[in-house]
């Protein structure tokens, strides 16, 4: 009789991102998906009604890369996390704002929240780990 592996060794299992370079990949994974699933929403709402495609705020397309940022954050103890949590979600918003300000008032807001959203993931990407590098505390296994 062959045993079923539980939930919790699946999750186990998955290695954990240890390098820029993967941290920045996966939120850029997640960041795609995102802007994929709101591609197809806008499309199936605008089709029908006849409405402009790329009038929903591309900012959607951002969140799911708040589940990688979320799983490293729990990686991590101590208060540190949470000074470095906070800076980071300041200043990833405040260049993704400033991004997508610049931007032409003439392009669709998908196009405009979505670069905002890109950008503000990039930012929190590189800021989280160099402060995790340097102040952050591994939660032990």
């Amino acid at each position: 009789m062959a045993t079923e592996p539980s939930p919790g060794a699946e999750k186990a299992a998955k290695p954990p991102i240890e390098t820029l370079g993967q941290l920045i990949g996966t939120a850029l994974a997640y960041f795609v998906m995102g802007l994929v699933a709101l591609a197809i929403i806008d499309l199936v709402f605008s089709m029908p009604t006849g409405g402009e495609f790329g009038q929903v705020s591309g900012w959607v397309a951002a969140l799911p890369t708040v589940f990688v940022f979320t799983e490293q954050f729990r990686r991590y103890v101590g208060g540190s996390r949470w000074a470095l949590m906070l800076v980071c979600v300041a200043l990833a918003l405040g260049v993704g704002l400033a991004a997508a300000v610049v931007l032409p008032q003439t392009w669709a807001p998908m196009a405009v929240g979505g670069i905002g959203g890109l950008m503000a993931a990039v930012t929190y990407a590189v800021l989280w780990h160099a402060g995790i590098k340097t102040f952050g505390e591994e939660r032990p296994q």
